[in-house]
């Protein structure tokens, strides 16, 4: 009787909103009302409505099955129009169950929840919760399909996922992103020339037999969502950089008009297999093969338009580091600055005589379609064959290997005994081998796969700073979670810290392992002493701004673990941080994607622009840079 001595109107709507079912009510603690059934901050209530609400453009276009009430709340403010009432009256009645509880079947003992929403969520994380019952009091239990129904009026009671799960939602419906061509430029870059070494230059002789893309790339490529995907080895980069120098509608065999000129020297794994190739029999050659590079007047003018690149993040080959004229000059690329580094890519390239870029894994997309990010920030009403949201709120690819192997293992169980992750963990080596390609087409796909499903994907530390995954997360689409500050400003060639800073979530280690978590090299790591990177950094991220100033140099690394643990006492869940960013932040970030994706793209040629343009234009724009470097380093 309680409800009738509610006032006026609203107390007319909220019986009859009880006899139709849809509130729960108890006598709250300081009035006379009935209390309302505990909602959650925001709506939507369920992933699926979540994640389509992020996607841009698709409000209009989530299924009414997916869709669940937040919370019905009676106010004099409220607008709501009846259509939407009804439509969400009849899900909420069709998934959310109130009045009801379960018994049995308990996964893990009980929480607290704020909401039912919230216990919703954490029964989508754990490993073997089927259902879920949450209580007047806050109390949350997680069941597993055992439990059994029974009426409470003090309870409300659902199963995990009001729509089909994320993973059987994915096999099911038609997620096929559309292929939409990207449109030629007509761009006509500087002149390129490419010095006729012997084979013996390239793994020793063994690349002489690999001139077809399909072999340069990893190919043919195989369908996945709609999306052509390469089984691209991370270290056969200088192959596909061979590869676009030699079919450029710009090459020339005339060494004074060419505007920039590759060393064709590269090994993929520097084994007694595939050594590298002597650096006096190359530089010999090289001087045979153009005599000007004898002549310093030549050398001053043509010298910092040479490239050199290598393979590998760290053990570099011997001739990358020639101090001496001529290729003291010339630029150099290979797939990671930092190696083992604490200070990242500065202490890399610090004092160095020549500039040296980080240029992007390849990835496992070469276009010629737009790139998978790119459509996927579309709106939904630009591109009509979009697919429906991302079933899975964040993925994981990997093992728990590396020098962040503890950050791994975190992540491995979260994502484990988490519903809304998805995960790929049987994973070969990439070794870097002449014919390793085809051998890991089924490796590539799944992990594609996973990632054109994901809004977020993971990407720790492995055997060293950064990994091809962040490349092909960007690329198709899935925003990249950093949990190491030394990637934050790493591709200066193609975009800036800025540009990254709109497109990754940056989570620091320490955030996720709290203070008894060990922290690796990486998450403990400093800066360079004169650097001005700290101070950017703290710009951009201002929530971390107490985070840096722990990491200034040149506090020994002892001082800087003791700041993060004061700084990050307990650990924090992955998926609680990543159910705290606004729906507007994801969207923003899908678009900060879609504008740095095509700079990290090898393409199959040079129709459109991609990473191989742009660092060819900063060769081109870098004479007096590279001058200097030279000038101002004191390794001689």
């Amino acid at each position: 009787m309680r409800l009738l001595r509610a006032r006026g109107v609203q107390g007319l709507a909220l019986l009859g909103g009880v006899l139709l079912g849809l509130y729960v009510t108890w006598p709250p603690p300081d009035a006379g009302r009935p209390e309302l059934l505990p909602a959650p901050a925001s709506e939507p209530s369920t992933p699926q409505v979540e994640l389509a609400q992020r996607a841009p453009g698709a409000a209009s276009h989530v299924p009414a099955k997916a869709m669940t009430s937040a919370s019905v709340r009676v106010s004099a403010t409220t607008s709501a129009t009846s259509a939407a009432r009804t439509t969400r009256r009849n899900t909420f009645r069709r998934c959310i169950r109130t009045k009801e509880g379960r018994s049995g079947g308990e996964v893990e003992d009980a929480t607290k929840e704020e909401s039912y929403a919230a216990c919703q969520k954490r029964c989508q994380c754990l490993e073997g919760c089927e259902f879920f019952t949450f209580w007047k009091n806050g109390n949350c239990h997680a069941q597993s399909e055992s439990s059994t129904p029974f009426r409470n009026n003090d309870a409300v009671s659902g199963p995990a996922f009001c729509a089909a799960r994320p993973a059987a939602a994915a096999a099911a419906a038609p997620v096929d992103l559309p292929k939409v061509m990207a449109e030629k430029d007509g761009h006509v870059g500087p002149k390129l020339y490419v010095y006729e070494l012997p084979e013996r230059f390239r793994n020793w002789g063994e690349d002489a037999r690999c001139w077809t893309a399909d072999c340069v790339f990893g190919g043919p490529p195989v369908n996945v969502h709609g999306v052509d995907i390469w089984a691209s080895n991370q270290f056969h980069m200088p192959r596909m950089i061979y590869y676009r120098f030699l079919r450029s509608p710009q090459l020339t065999k005339n060494l004074e008009e060419a505007e920039v000129f590759l060393i064709p020297a590269y090994s993929f794994r520097a084994t007694d297999e595939l050594p590298c190739a002597n650096s006096s029999d190359l530089f010999y050659t090289l001087t045979r093969l153009n005599p000007r590079l004898k002549d310093p007047k030549w050398v001053a003018k043509k010298g910092p338009r040479h490239l050199l690149m290598d393979a590998r993040g760290w053990e570099t080959c011997n001739y990358m580091w020639e101090l001496q004229t001529p290729f003291r000059l010339a630029h150099r690329i290979n797939i990671e600055l930092n190696g083992l580094m604490e200070d990242g890519p500065e202490g890399w390239t610090y004092n160095k005589p020549f500039i040296w870029y980080q240029f992007p894994y390849p990835a496992v997309f070469h276009g010629p379609t737009l790139t998978p990010a790119q459509l996927r920030a579309a709106p939904r009403a630009e591109l009509p064959g979009k697919p429906e949201p991302d079933p899975f709120l964040w993925s994981f690819s990997g093992t728990g290997r590396g020098q962040a192997g503890h950050l791994r293992q975190v992540l491995i169980r979260e994502c484990t005994t988490c519903n809304r992750c998805g995960k790929e963990l049987r994973i070969e080596e990439v070794r870097g081998d002449q014919k390793e390609n085809s051998s890991k087409w089924g490796d590539y796909a799944r992990v594609a796969a996973k990632k054109l499903q994901s809004t977020f994907c993971v990407e720790p530390a492995g055997d060293s700073i950064t990994r091809k995954s962040l490349i092909d997360s960007i690329v198709l689409g899935c925003i990249p979670v950093i949990f190491a500050h030394q990637e934050l400003d790493m591709f200066e060639a193609f975009f800036d810290a800025s540009d990254f800073a709109e497109a990754v979530l940056f989570v620091p280690e320490a955030k996720l392992l709290g203070a008894k978590g060990p922290i690796s090299i990486f998450g403990s790591g400093t800066f360079v002493r004169t650097s001005k990177l700290p101070q950017r950094l703290k710009q951009l991220y201002p929530e971390y701004k107490a985070f840096f100033d722990a990491l200034r140099p040149p506090s020994p690394v002892e001082v800087r673990e003791k700041l993060l643990q004061e700084l990050f006492p307990e650990p924090q869940s992955l998926v609680s941080i990543l159910d705290a960013v606004p729906t507007e932040e994801v969207l923003r970030k899908k678009k900060g994607l879609a504008k740095i994706a095509p700079r990290l793209v090898i393409g199959l040629d040079d129709s459109f622009e991609d990473a191989v343009r742009l660092l060819l234009r900063r060769i081109v724009a870098d004479d007096q840079l590279a001058a200097k470097r030279s000038r101002e380093s004191t390794l001689a």
